[in-house]
């Protein structure tokens, strides 16, 4: 890594901007000055795709360039779905309402079999065809990649090609190659597929014959003795340039709403279920120095102050308790919240416990997987009952207080007693629980047999002995510490019909997605009923894919895809679960023979440890040397607008918006104490989501001798459009209006009230409403005391002044709704400003 390279992107992350609308750190571009348009399309909701982070990557190589412009697309909910059909609204980009279809290249991220439909939700809003074979030379290049795209084959009738492995360095080849094909190529969409497929991870599904043999499997008979076998792309080690440090920070609340910080990728434990473990080798771990330069920028860029380790295996990073402690000093010491998804015993040392001590805790997962060490040891998990035990008991005393022990069913070579264990080793952990309200989670999934795993040939179970099994735990794990959890065992068999799936099953999911199955990975959306007709539709049967045992020299639909493990070594390890032999972490030992190393341009990454980390330590080493004092702040009284789209922020995502714009500024500002540190700020009213206001007041200490001009301009550029600070200055503690009042703006789309009525309620001496409070009291309101005055300026807008009354504050919807009687819809959709004065 260049550290010119690193200064530049800094400066880039760190320089003010005002942004136009949409989420902190979206990029957006004049098409019209780029040679390449990309579309990111991930096929969920907004809430989950925003924060995938390989999506992340993608946009910020992609949009790093000057040549190219990324923007991203997500799946819409069922009932935004329907709206769009209703007014004819095609799939439009997050970044700049482009539609889908007018893109160059749309890439499409395969992360989870159940959101496959969502896919030609996507295409069908768009007016884009299904299937490949059915788009001419003007619609956009499709492509996809993921993990899902290890066994590309049920997809590969809806896709031009796909990428295999990790897509850093493909993106960037195949851009390069679209661009010089978009200049001096024939304009044939085959000319430029024959050009991708040149390219290490680049897979043309529609350079292949596909066949059946007797019994029914695909066989695949290559067009090019060049394209045959399709070797997986992988990056050989992980560095600053690749990382997306200024990454969108979403104004709503994603599922992951922090700052990931990937240190490593790969896994060399080798468990045996495990596709993740296989497909990602081998380990490669990130540098220290990247990390905390990486994790330094992306604190300025985004305001956020919790992080969470990015890694198959969070614990077995080599540098972890250096991290940790490096991580904290940063930030003025508001890094507070660190998370760690597992660490098993063996790995907490007493430096990396003291750490953990220091940070507030979120939740901690620990994956037995099975019940019994002997399926422990059969699936080659390498943990030990006394290992997983000695992880809750720590812990427990390091401060979690909500434990998710992960285990699946079904996995080859079980037995009832294994399922037994499940029960008896939960409720015997649930046992430390002595104190509190805490319970123990256990959450059981199905195994789903993945491609390229030693047990990729293995049956999967059926649902009637699913649901056996789930239902022995439901009756057995009866226990007051514990929370049983279950994933619907007809999603498992959804899913294991896609994971080793074919081309024959392109059929199934365009019936389905006819028949009305979206969003299959919400379980409140989930609909077993309508796959069942798809099924009986397509004369599909779910077992040939599930439920059957593989022959051992029956061809697997991805055995074209070389993912760089070797068959023989995944043969050797189905064998070794037969033996119960275990086979070591090639981190720590010799190698295993896997295949996928050639220790010249690809072998393991892993850091160096210095061996301090061994060092007991009753608190970090270092302290921040750039907290200041409480004495150092003075309280500053702040004005600022909320007008336009930013009505539609609630008021915790406005406190969460000023507190990272702040953080973004870079000044100080003052902490509460305590373990969970906040910033010391507050609003001296919280307004109603969906109402404007010209006028709302924030209240923050900021660090003596701050210019009120230097904090305007700095906020102003980075919060979003539609809210501006007008006014700033120190904070002077005035006497309070016994009899605060505000005036409203209303505007409707057509009229609603008129003159006459207004003065009738004027004329009452009083309107009398009653409603329950908060404490569950019946709190009475009169409306006609709470409205000083109020008039038409046009048919279709009025304007009110309201005061308080018995120290509440009455909304003007209120007024409108109960004292006028105008219909709630109508009340719904007027706009509502707060005027200034």
């Amino acid at each position: 890594m260049h550290e010119q390279n690193y200064q530049y992107i800094l400066n880039r992350v760190q320089t003010p901007t005002r942004y136009s609308g949409n989420e902190i750190n979206t990029v957006k571009k004049d098409r019209s000055r780029v040679d390449l348009t990309v579309a990111l399309a991930f096929p969920d909701l907004y809430e989950i795709g925003t924060s995938h982070f390989g999506l992340q990557i993608l946009y910020s190589i992609l949009n790093n360039r000057e040549d190219v412009a990324a923007e991203r697309f997500f799946a819409p909910a069922p009932d935004m779905e329907a709206l769009m059909r209703e007014k004819k609204v095609p799939c439009l980009s997050m970044e700049t309402r482009t539609p889908l279809d007018r893109f160059d290249i749309i890439g499409v991220s395969l992360l989870y079999e159940l959101n496959f439909t969502n896919i030609l939700t996507l295409f069908d809003l768009s007016g884009i065809p299904f299937y490949a074979d059915q788009r001419d030379d003007s619609f956009p290049l499709i492509i996809a990649g993921g993990p899902c795209a290890f066994n590309p084959e049920p997809l590969a009738d809806f896709f031009d090609a796909f990428v295999i492995g990790d897509g850093e360095q493909v993106i960037i080849q195949v851009a390069d190659t679209v661009i010089a094909f978009k200049k001096e190529g024939d304009g044939k969409k085959k000319t430029l597929l024959r050009m991708l497929s040149r390219i290490e991870g680049v897979y043309v599904p529609s350079f292949f014959t596909v066949s059946r043999d007797d019994a029914g499997h695909q066989i695949l008979t290559p067009h090019y003795e060049d394209h045959s076998r399709i070797k997986r792309a992988i990056l050989p080690e992980l560095t600053f340039a690749d990382f997306p440090i200024a990454p969108i920070v979403p104004f709503g609340k994603p599922v992951h709403d922090r700052l990931r910080l990937e240190i490593a990728r790969g896994c060399s434990r080798g468990c045996r279920f495990c596709q993740a473990g296989m497909i990602y080798r081998p380990v490669r771990e990130r540098s220290l120095e990247d990390l905390l330069k990486i994790a330094k920028a992306s604190l300025a860029a985004t305001g956020y102050s919790d992080i969470s380790l990015l890694s198959l295996s969070t614990g077995d990073y080599s540098q972890l308790p250096a991290l940790m402690e490096e991580l904290l000093m940063l930030s003025q010491g508001q890094c507070n919240a660190i998370s760690l998804p597992s660490i098993r015993a063996e790995k907490l040392t007493p430096q990396l416990m003291a750490l953990i001590k220091s940070v507030r805790k979120t939740g901690f997962t620990i994956a037995p997987e099975a019940g019994t060490q002997r399926l422990r040891d059969i699936i080659n998990k390498n943990l030990t009952e006394e290992s997983i035990e000695k992880t809750v008991e720590n812990a427990l005393s390091l401060g979690w207080k909500n434990i998710k022990l992960y285990f699946m069913t079904g996995l080859p070579f079980e037995q009832m007693g294994d399922i037994k264990g499940i029960a008896d080793l939960s409720r015997r952990l649930a046992a430390t629980y002595t104190k509190g309200k805490q319970v123990i989670n256990v959450s059981v999934t199905c195994f789903i047999p993945k491609a390229h795993t030693p047990f990729q040939g293995h049956a999967q179970m059926t649902l009637d002995q699913t649901r056996e099994k789930l239902q022995y735990l439901k009756d057995n794990l009866r226990h007051p510490k514990v929370n049983l959890k279950w994933q619907d065992p007809q999603m498992s068999l959804l899913e294991g019909v896609w994971a080793r799936g074919d081309r024959a099953l392109a059929p199934l999911l365009v019936k389905a997605f006819e028949l009305g199955c979206r969003l299959d990975g919400w379980s409140d959306l989930f609909n077993f009923r309508l796959w069942e007709q798809a099924f009986e539709a397509t004369g599909i049967d779910p077992a040939f894919y599930t439920s059957r045992q593989r022959a051992p020299d029956e061809p697997f639909p991805w055995d074209h895809i070389d993912s760089g493990i070797k068959k023989a070594f995944l043969e050797s390890e189905c064998k070794k679960a037969e033996n119960m032999a275990l086979t070591p972490d090639c981190r720590e030992n010799a190698c295993t023979g896997c295949g996928i190393c050639n220790f010249k341009t690809i072998a393991p990454v892993v850091q160096k440890n210095d061996g301090v980390q061994d060092a007991p330590l009753d608190k970090p080493r270092n302290e921040p040397s750039n907290i200041l004092l409480d004495d150092a702040f003075i309280k500053y009284e702040l004005e600022f607008s909320k007008l336009e789209d930013a009505r539609f922020f609630g008021h915790l995502e406005m406190a969460t918006i000023f507190e990272r714009a702040v953080k973004r500024t870079g000044f100080a500002v003052k902490y509460s104490r305590g373990f969970n540190p906040s910033m010391r700020m507050s609003f001296a009213t919280a307004l109603p989501l969906g109402m404007e206001s010209e006028a709302e007041r924030l209240y923050i200490y900021f660090e003596k001798g701050l210019k009120p001009g230097r904090i305007i301009s700095a906020l102003n550029a980075q919060l979003p459009r539609g809210i501006q600070i007008t006014e700033c200055t120190l904070f002077r503690k005035t006497p309070q209006n016994p009899t605060p009042r505000a005036t409203y703006q209303i505007s409707f789309a057509r009229p609603c009230i008129h003159q006459p009525e207004l003065d009738r309620f004027l004329d009452l001496p009083e309107f009398m409403v009653e409603d329950l409070s908060k404490k569950g009291k019946i709190r009475k309101t009169d409306l006609r005391r709470a409205l000083s005055s109020v008039r038409l300026i046009s048919p279709i807008c009025l304007e009110m002044t309201l005061t308080s009354y018995n120290e509440r504050i009455v909304r003007p919807s209120e007024v409108l709704a109960r004292g006028f009687g105008v219909d709630d819809t109508v009340v719904k959709d007027a706009r509502i400003k707060k005027l200034k004065g």
